[in-house]
């Protein structure tokens, strides 16, 4: 693959809507409102809630840029509703994004993390699934710095990459194979100039999808829950929004964002080794000292394997031993973990138990 390669898929979308018109609530439908409440030049920040109750516990969940549009976890937040007024990181495809807004790298990533934090009332949770794992926990850390109990009450990190070297996957090991160099002139691509966003260096989503499709191949062939998911698809709404839609339906991502992302968290592995800046100043874990964490892993995840993300334990030391919790999920692999009954049925529960424990907050306090 040399140049820059044509675009496929010219429908991509800005945004994808959620869709989420209602939720199963002791057997009863229960309408659910959707608003978005912060515009930022890359991401919304949208309020999922039940119409039925004021829910004031509130909980953020950070959507990884991993290529796929945030509403791959549209299961996860179905599954948040009926507790938590829920706020969603709805990543734009940047190919919708004029160049004029700038260009979207790691510090960006942490700012809108960042900005959406400080909008949640004392009291909340903030879950992060996956790549966005990293600049939750550096956002997190740069609002205990400044503002102290502003900070989230509790941290939930499902499946996140904090020190990939602690169990390395084959993710890991391609990621690291070659230089940013070679990644830069071979896997980016200029969007063209009947798109807003034209001009702007980006990892396109064609590029991306072929990565998507070699994978899900092999883990066809081996068996297993990828082959469950899309024979049976456990989804709460399968028929309209099918597990093999939410996998393939995938957005541009900025050039710069994917260059950093990959470095800092595959390469020099900033995080774990303290030298993550944010602004020009170093990310400290030890500021988080007033929050509570929880980390939870997959026995058969493939893509994050268990130790890469409990590693967070031990970064974060200023937290008194009772706030900690790491768990992983029996026979559970990567996507489990946010889709399906797998998800449902032992991590949903984990989480609404552990973002209750906390009640030095009357908002935390379980309903």
């Amino acid at each position: 693959m040399s140049g820059d390669p044509i675009f496929a898929g010219p429908n991509q979308p800005a945004r994808r809507s959620f869709d989420i018109l209602d939720v199963t609530i002791d057997g009863e439908q229960v309408p659910v409102s959707t608003r978005d409440v912060l515009s930022m030049p890359f991401c919304v920040m949208v309020e999922f809630a039940r119409t039925d109750t004021d829910v004031s516990r509130e909980i953020l969940v950070v959507a990884p840029l991993s290529g796929q549009f945030p509403i791959m976890l549209r299961d996860f937040v179905i599954g948040l509703i009926p507790w938590f007024r829920v706020y969603v990181t709805d990543w734009i495809n940047v190919r919708h994004v004029g160049i004029e807004q700038g260009l979207f790298g790691l510090d960006t990533n942490i700012e809108h993390v960042l900005q959406m934090m400080t909008r949640l009332k004392p009291g909340s949770t903030v879950v992060a699934v996956c790549q966005a794992g990293v600049p939750a926990l550096a956002a997190a850390a740069v609002l205990a710095a400044a503002h102290g109990r502003q900070a989230p009450d509790t941290v939930v990190l499902i499946a996140a990459p904090i020190d990939p070297l602690a169990n390395p996957t084959r993710v890991v090991h391609l990621l690291r194979a070659q230089s940013l160099t070679w990644m830069q002139h071979v896997l980016t691509a200029t969007v063209p100039q009947h798109f807003e966003g034209r001009g702007r260096r980006v990892y396109p989503a064609d590029v991306q999808l072929l990565a998507l499709r070699a994978y899900l191949a092999r883990r066809i062939g081996e068996g297993g829950q990828m082959l469950d998911k899309i024979l049976h698809d456990d989804g709460s709404d399968p028929y309209r929004f099918p597990f093999l839609d939410l996998y393939t339906s995938i957005m541009d991502l900025d050039g710069r964002y994917f260059l950093e992302n990959t470095r800092s968290l595959y390469q020099d592995y900033d995080i774990k080794e303290g030298t993550m800046r944010f602004q020009g100043a170093l990310v400290d874990l030890r500021a988080i000292r007033q929050s509570q964490l929880l980390t939870i892993e997959g026995e058969w995840d493939d893509i994050v394997a268990p130790g890469q993300t409990s590693a967070a334990h031990q970064l974060c030391t200023e937290l008194p031993e009772g706030c900690h919790q790491s768990i992983v999920i029996p026979k559970c692999g990567h996507f489990s973990l946010f889709h399906g009954d797998m998800y449902r049925q032992k991590v949903l529960p984990e989480i609404v138990a552990f973002a209750g424990k906390n009640h030095s907050v009357g908002g935390l306090a379980d309903r």
